[in-house]
Order: C-alpha cells, then sequence, then structure tokens
C-alpha cells in the first residue's frame, strides 16, 4: 500500500496546471509544417516540385495583387485605371 500525498485543501480541478509550452512552437513550427506537407502534396500531384512551386507562386501573386488593390482603397488613393476587354 502506498503513501498517501498530502492534502492541500485544494480541489483537484482547481489545482494550477502546468503552463502549457513555447507559443512560438504554434506560430512558427506548424504553420512551417503545413506549408511543407502543402508542397509535398502539390510535387506529388504535379509530378515536379518545380511543377509544385509554380502554381503556388500563382497563388501568392494573384494573393499580393488583391491586397494591393485593398491597400488602395483604404488610403484612398486614386486606383489604376484598368483596361477593359472588348467583348467579341
Amino acid at each position: 500500500m502506498s503513501t498517501p500525498e498530502p492534502t492541500s485543501g485544494v480541489p483537484v480541478w482547481a489545482r494550477k496546471r502546468h503552463k502549457p509550452g513555447n507559443p512560438l512552437v504554434g506560430l512558427v513550427v506548424v504553420p512551417l509544417f503545413l506549408l511543407g506537407a502543402l508542397t509535398a502534396g502539390l510535387a506529388i500531384q504535379e509530378k515536379s516540385f518545380t511543377g509544385a512551386g509554380a502554381r503556388m507562386d500563382g497563388w501568392v501573386s494573384i494573393a499580393c495583387h488583391h491586397v494591393k488593390d485593398a491597400i488602395g482603397d483604404i488610403t484612398g488613393k486614386p486606383m489604376k485605371a484598368k483596361a477593359e476587354k472588348p467583348a467579341h
């Protein structure tokens, strides 16, 4: 029979728990892991890392253009005129 632990008078559910690990792990390592998994998955689908990189570059380019347009709207600067495609 083991010796019982001394009681502190605090219920089990009210005791302080150990602090979680470094938040840097959640902010840096997890997104990097997800990016690597995405790259590997696209490389398998495209059958080359070059094709996967090109596809991801296209996504980044589209996002960059959207952000630049949104920032232009927020700052109040006049937007550049875009040439409209003629209807055929």
